[in-house]
């Protein structure tokens, strides 16, 4: 990812925040979200991808060390959106493929995501790639609400 390819990198993170968890997240808060809750978040990163077609970024990830200290030595896939117009067309499979290849290259054998116990179309990307639930939990609080976030790991 370009830093100049940061604003296009927010505004798909609000498109599919608002599709992907529409029903699972307080839809005032859906409706709440703008670009620059993300804007500077990523640009410039290492581990931070987009994937293109026609010129549109349709996709980002980000791959990094872990953050959580309970993971050390472990990789993790921290980010993955898709533009919802382009769901069911591998481009989540292709951003995870580059996210893995590049935390493997970094010495990393152990890789973790989380996600949103409700999301399960996210859920059933993850278990197809090959990452499998934990018991590990996460809870959260989005807008006024509790959400659980569970931990995957790649085999």
């Amino acid at each position: 990812m370009e830093p100049q390819e940061a604003d296009e990198v927010a505004r798909l993170y609000v498109r599919s925040w608002q599709a992907g968890y529409k029903g699972l997240l307080p839809q005032y808060y859906l409706d709440l979200l703008s670009p620059e809750r993300w804007k500077d978040s990523f640009a410039g990163l290492p581990g931070s991808f987009v994937l293109t077609e026609g010129g549109v970024i349709a996709g980002h990830s980000c791959a990094r060390p872990a953050a959580d200290e309970k993971m050390h030595g472990w990789g993790e896939v921290h980010t993955l959106y898709v533009l919802p117009e382009y769901w069911g067309r591998g481009f989540g499979t292709a951003l995870l493929d580059n996210s893995v290849r590049c935390l493997k290259n970094q010495g990393f054998d152990r890789i973790y995501l989380w996600a949103l116990d409700t999301n399960t179309r996210a859920r059933r990307l993850y278990e197809k790639y090959g990452f499998t639930p934990t018991t590990d939990t996460l809870l959260c609080q989005v807008g006024n609400a509790e959400v659980t976030d569970i931990r995957y790991v790649l085999k």
